[in-house]
């Protein structure tokens, strides 16, 4: 084959590739990727106890006492 002006020559022709070491067929795939098997851990709580904060539960009164006043004046 001769390569003029950057096209390959048809003189010697084409010809489709023979089986064997020409052309082999397409490799396998490789497998998936596994997933991390699931830990489980059991948290602990913590040694002094949780935080109680007092202002919470005078949040919370004060959101009850404002839906029950709601719920009355409705009905």
């Amino acid at each position: 084959m001769e390569v003029e002006g950057g096209y390959v020559s048809a003189e010697e022709g084409c010809r489709t590739p023979r089986r064997g070491d020409e052309c082999r067929g397409p490799m396998k795939c490789p497998a998936a990727p596994k997933k991390k098997a699931a830990t489980l851990k059991h948290k602990q709580p913590p040694p002094n106890g949780f935080f109680k904060s007092p202002d919470i539960d005078v949040f919370f009164a004060m959101v009850h006492r404002r839906e029950a006043a709601a719920a009355a004046a409705y009905y």
